[in-house]
């Protein structure tokens, strides 16, 4: 009997290095997606259909720079259904996939306000006027290093994997990306899309 895979999300992270100093092997766990607001302990790699946007932000910021784009295609599974609507706040507890770009206007609501108070607390009260409260496009895309606090909470605790809007150090505009927990054992697969000649550990 043939074991059934994994589910899992294909995520790509870009990494660039001076062309000197290319390494020989990548420990996946140590990489992640340069963002304009770094996720400290998390992996976050571009998804879904603008992945290809990305990729091209990303090969012109190399070249500008001179420097060289490391691309590292992973798996990162997940043991729960993907909630295939837009997902309400009544959903999260059954599933360990959250992604912000399809969800309720009341999980919005929830999510933003949870922002709000932790972007207050860091940035101060006029903070409150910075950004729109209203789509992740905006608080989470430039906040993304919440979302670590926002998986500390026991309603969002047993969430894997987030699908979000976010701010790249390559690109003005907000691409979708997926994050996830660096020591988590999310990632299935991982291998260097244009390097073959670089080791990529899990």
């Amino acid at each position: 009997m043939v074991k059934p895979k994994r589910p899992a999300i294909d995520v790509t992270v870009v990494q660039f290095f001076k062309p000197t100093s290319v390494p020989h092997r990548i420990q996946v766990r140590s990489i992640t997606t340069p963002l304009q607001k770094s996720l400290p302990g998390f992996i976050t790699g571009l998804s879904g259909h603008q992945r290809l946007n990305g990729l091209m932000f990303a090969r012109q910021y190399a070249d500008a720079h001179q420097l060289e784009m490391i691309v590292v295609d992973l798996l990162a599974g997940f043991q729960r259904p993907l909630y295939t609507k837009v997902m309400p706040p009544a959903s999260v507890k059954d599933h360990d996939v959250l992604n912000m770009m399809r969800i309720s206007k009341d999980l919005v609501g929830k999510i933003a306000d949870y922002w709000q108070k932790w972007v207050v607390a860091s940035e101060g009260k006029k903070a409150e006027n910075k950004y729109d409260w209203s789509r992740p496009s905006d608080f989470v895309a430039r906040r993304p290093d919440l979302i670590g606090k926002l998986l500390e909470l026991e309603e969002f605790h047993h969430v894997a994997i987030v699908t979000h809007p976010v701010m790249t150090q390559f690109s003005d505009q907000p691409l979708t990306a997926t994050s996830f927990r660096a020591h988590s054992p999310s990632i299935v697969e991982a291998h260097a899309r244009f390097h073959p000649e670089i080791e990529v550990a899990l």
